[in-house]
């Protein structure tokens, strides 16, 4: 098969793999629970919209809170949506977030692609699509999965103009501004990626003006350039801001010392919130300096272990065939450049002692980078070895590691995103009693069907009242979604004397909550939900 049929191959391959992952999520997507977050951030959403609808008049998306804090592109596109169900807008929003995540998937194998061929961006997405707690944030996570995935996109786009690089042209200024934009439009972190940007072309046209193998007149135009790239990334920031600043209230009120100010915050943010790690509940601020690279070593699968082994026996085999001719100097620079942008945030959170929380959610952004990477290395070593006993292994042992990821994910279903791996932390049975598992009661859907399922038709003098840990909201929302749970049941807080209580082992709440344990919600044999009946209700089936 010649090279253009085997891309175009290869390119059908990766569609046909994201078009059935993009089945598969959207035909679950209901079965699973809402995070704590997501009742404020559909307030913030309302907020935002008003301020765009009244011109600014209705100033709530502005106050000086921290969720102000935050950009509104996502918000503004899931509450657009959520109007169309207006009876239940977390339904659209949920369908929103899993159509975020798959962005996310199509970004990494064209990352993927752009590194390795098809078989690299196949790869990427088969990675990133079996990276449970990716997959299970993906349905819910409405802080994020969103950065998460513009910020994939916008790596891509940043990647695949660098080959043009010095002599950009002005649609690939336009793309890399808005890209960029919208990934700060998110979360203001996402302006480090104008650092990134021109890092990157810089890097790039030093390669293509260096080398004995660069014809002298791609040098010289390369040469020739460098003007029109330092203008292009001047144009790329001025027109990232400004996109920036069209979704984001809080940043039109002061446009560059709210995002400034916003930086500075979230880099010590929240720092009083009690985490379980390690078998201890700490304070985040208390909690080991290295909290982010190791919640990624218990919670990627082996896969990306197996694709790191691979990748540094061919970059060895790669840096060793001398002389390195220009094309593959520049693909070795966009590979470094990739685990640079995973590697030093994470290296940044190590030596700041950020305090972080809620296990391995913040470093969500860095996972579609990784899947590229882990993607790209493994296509890249098995072309170059797939005649011999070596490749024959390695291709063994990455559907191995991908076989048992899957079938980790099916026994976990809908809780991937509480996944532990096997090799470090010894699956979610060994971690549960030593980490954070299910701390935003993403189990409280399927203890109140339990309940629901229980009081089916039954007859109560009184409404049986049903308390949690958590936001009101997440008991309220399953209760009273039928006319037969409105009729049995109140939602009610922990101090309102409720006659059944649920608890996850977030803060210990399993620990300090009164009554009789009549139900407990499982995966893997690790508990992540208890049902505790303080008080027997008086109903009669």
């Amino acid at each position: 098969m010649d090279l253009p049929r085997r891309a175009r191959a290869w390119r059908i391959v990766t569609i046909l793999l994201v078009a059935a992952l993009a089945a598969v999520m959207l035909a679950t997507v209901f079965d699973y629970g809402m995070t704590g977050d997501e009742g404020v951030q559909h307030r913030y959403a309302r907020r935002v919209l008003r301020w765009y609808a009244t011109l600014g008049a209705d100033r709530s998306a502005v106050a000086d809170e921290d969720i102000s804090m935050y950009g509104g592109f996502f918000e503004v596109v899931a509450e657009s949506a959520a109007l169309l169900t207006p009876d239940d807008p977390y339904r659209a929003r949920h369908v929103i977030n899993v159509l975020f995540g798959l962005a996310a998937v199509v970004a990494a194998a064209s990352m993927g692609r752009r590194l390795a061929g098809g078989p690299g961006g196949a790869l990427a997405a088969g990675v990133l699509a079996l990276t449970p707690p990716f997959y299970g944030h993906a349905f819910n996570n409405p802080k994020d999965i969103p950065f998460a995935a513009t910020f994939a996109v916008a790596a891509a786009v940043i990647l695949a103009v660098s080959d043009r690089s010095p002599r950009l042209r002005p649609r690939d200024v336009i793309a890399s501004g808005v890209a960029i934009g919208l990934t700060a439009g998110v979360r203001v972190a996402g302006l480090a990626l104008f650092a990134f940007a021109i890092a990157l072309w810089v890097a790039v046209a030093f390669v293509k003006t260096r080398g004995r193998d660069v014809p002298e007149g791609e040098a010289g135009a390369a040469e020739a350039g460098w003007g029109r790239l330092g203008g292009a990334g001047l144009a790329v920031v001025v027109l990232g801001w400004l996109v920036m600043l069209a979704c984001w209230p809080w940043a039109q009120v002061a446009p560059v010392g709210h995002p400034l100010q916003a930086l500075g915050a979230f880099s010590r943010f929240w720092e009083t919130m009690v985490v379980f790690y390690d078998g201890r509940y700490l304070p985040n601020g208390e909690v080991s300096r290295w909290y982010a690279p190791r919640w990624l070593s218990l919670t990627l699968p082996e896969t990306y272990a197996v694709a790191a082994v691979l990748g540094t026996l061919r970059l060895h085999s790669l840096l060793a065939d001398r002389p390195i001719e220009s094309r593959r100097r520049v693909r070795l620079v966009q590979a470094g450049w990739l685990a640079g942008i995973a590697v030093l945030p994470v290296t940044w959170m190590v030596v700041r002692h950020t305090p972080l929380y809620d296990g391995v959610r913040h470093l969500l952004f860095v996972m579609p980078v990784l899947a590229a990477l882990a993607g790209a290395a493994a296509a890249s070593y098995l072309r170059a070895r797939w005649r011999s006993r070596e490749g024959v292994i390695a291709a063994a042992l990455l559907a191995g590691t991908g076989l048992l990821t899957l079938s980790d994910m099916v026994a976990l279903h809908p809780y991937q995103a509480l996944y532990f791996n096997r090799l470090v932390a010894g699956g979610l049975r060994g971690a549960v009693g030593r980490f954070d598992t299910d701390y935003w009661c993403l189990s409280y859907k399927e203890g109140t069907e339990w309940l629901l399922a229980r009081y089916a038709g039954a007859t109560c003098a009184e409404k049986v009242r049903v308390g949690g840990h958590s936001i009101l909201l997440q008991t309220a929302y399953y209760l009273k979604k039928t006319e037969e749970g409105r009729r049995l049941f109140a939602p009610v807080t922990l101090d309102d004397g409720p006659d059944y209580a649920l608890a996850t082992t977030s803060f210990g709440d399993q620990w300090h909550t009164p009554g009789r344990l009549v139900h407990t919600v499982s995966r893997q044999g690790a508990t992540l939900l208890y049902v505790f009946e303080v008080k027997p209700p008086a109903c009669t089936r």
